[in-house]
């Protein structure tokens, strides 16, 4: 599990705890400041997490000319809705990747709590 995935595990349900409120916008450039303080302080390389769930979202939503956060938010009614919007697109996201993992023979790669989407 990527250092950006272990921290959302243990924000999912405490968010206000980490950022102050439930805001996607917060969440997002708390997770990038995250990863920029662990490059800069030698505790790791880059996590590529981000960049895949971004791309992902990009072609998820057929959008490449906002943040993944931005383009979540437009599709959302506010910031509340979003964030919801947004676990729940995370559980797709590591769905979709552990199944990739388990037909590239790498079983359980990602780790991320998930939830079942209706």
């Amino acid at each position: 599990m990527s250092p950006i995935q272990s921290l959302l595990a243990e924000m999912r349900g405490r968010l206000g705890m980490y950022i102050g409120s439930t805001s996607l916008i917060r969440l997002a450039a708390f997770l990038r400041g995250y990863d920029y303080a662990l490059v800069k302080l030698g505790q790791g390389k880059e996590d590529t997490f981000l960049a895949e769930f971004r791309d992902w979202i990009h072609e998820r939503f057929q959008s490449t000319s906002q943040s993944w956060e931005d383009t979540i938010l437009s599709h959302s009614a506010d910031e509340g809705e979003a964030v919801k919007h947004f676990w729940k697109l995370l559980d797709l996201f590591s769905e979709e990747k552990n199944r990739q993992c388990e037909t590239d023979g790498q079983h359980g790669a990602l780790g991320v709590q998930q939830t079942t989407i209706k």
